[in-house]
């Protein structure tokens, strides 16, 4: 059986996930732990903060390992998720989707699809809704009318890849692509731009030829997206596409990061709760 690591999301069940956890340590040999927490300056942040330092305590003895994350950020999300499933390559990875918002929980899903070795889980509790007044009391009236006024702050949506599930070369031109886009804010003004970021002459027509194959190839996939500015075409980073980049920035610094300190993945973990 592969070596297992377990991602959880900690929100406002700890119970819930470390009862979780304990089930699944009877039937998978875990090795690593992953605890991602809300690291939004607001209530939410608090609280998640405030349990994921109870987890830490629980589980010391396999060196779980802090990551902060904006669960209403796609890119925060899905370049964290990416990031971590790539550098467990070869072990089963179980995502916890238990404490997820909603939002979060559908771009780990996603992101998830990329990866065969990964599958996501949740802890069920035995009641839910205990939050709830009773019906029969005038609570209940109060709790439903404030949440039918809730109001919108904005939509979200979550982006899927283009074409298959394998996206990417581990070392080919298209991670060098869009990694110089991440680094140069998301955007090129065309791409002749694009090759003098990266080192090459835009003038030979094969090197022009090379490249516009592979944005050609980023675009079919979901990662990139062109703008008609003028005579030329903006080439632009899409939410995936930029946090796909985002996840090989860091891992990029995990694998130069040497030597490691236990418990810590260089950018994927947080040195203050």
């Amino acid at each position: 059986m592969l070596p297992a690591v377990t991602v959880h999301y900690v929100g406002f069940h700890p119970r819930l996930i470390l009862e979780g956890f304990d089930r699944l340590r009877l039937s998978h040999p875990i090795e690593k732990v992953y605890l991602l927490y809300d690291g939004k300056p607001d209530r939410y942040g608090a609280v998640s903060r405030h349990n994921v330092k109870k987890l830490l305590q629980v589980l010391t003895f396999f060196k779980p390992i802090p990551v902060k994350v904006n669960p209403l950020s796609y890119a925060s999300v899905a370049s964290t998720i990416y990031a971590i499933l790539k550098s467990e390559e070869g072990k089963t990875v179980l995502i916890d989707l238990t404490d997820m918002p909603p939002y979060m929980a559908a771009t780990v899903a996603i992101i998830s699809t990329m990866f065969p070795n990964a599958k996501l889980y949740a802890a069920r509790p035995e009641q839910s809704g205990e939050f709830i007044p009773d019906p029969e009391t005038p609570e209940f009236a109060e709790f439903l009318e404030r949440k039918d006024n809730l109001r919108l702050q904005d939509v979200y949506t979550v982006e899927k890849p283009g074409v298959g599930l394998e996206l990417l070369e581990e070392e080919g031109e298209e991670i060098a692509v869009l990694t110089t886009l991440y680094l140069k804010n998301g955007s090129a003004e065309s791409i002749s731009e694009l090759i003098r970021w990266l080192g090459k002459e835009p003038s030979r027509a094969v090197t022009r030829a090379t490249y516009s194959r592979i944005v050609d190839s980023l675009e079919r996939k979901g990662l990139v997206e062109r703008e008609q500015e003028g005579r030329s075409k903006r080439i632009r980073l899409t939410q995936l596409g930029w946090a796909l980049a985002e996840a090989y920035v860091k891992l990029g610094l995990m694998k130069s990061s040497q030597p490691r300190t236990p418990g810590r993945e260089a950018e994927l973990a947080l040195s203050t709760l």
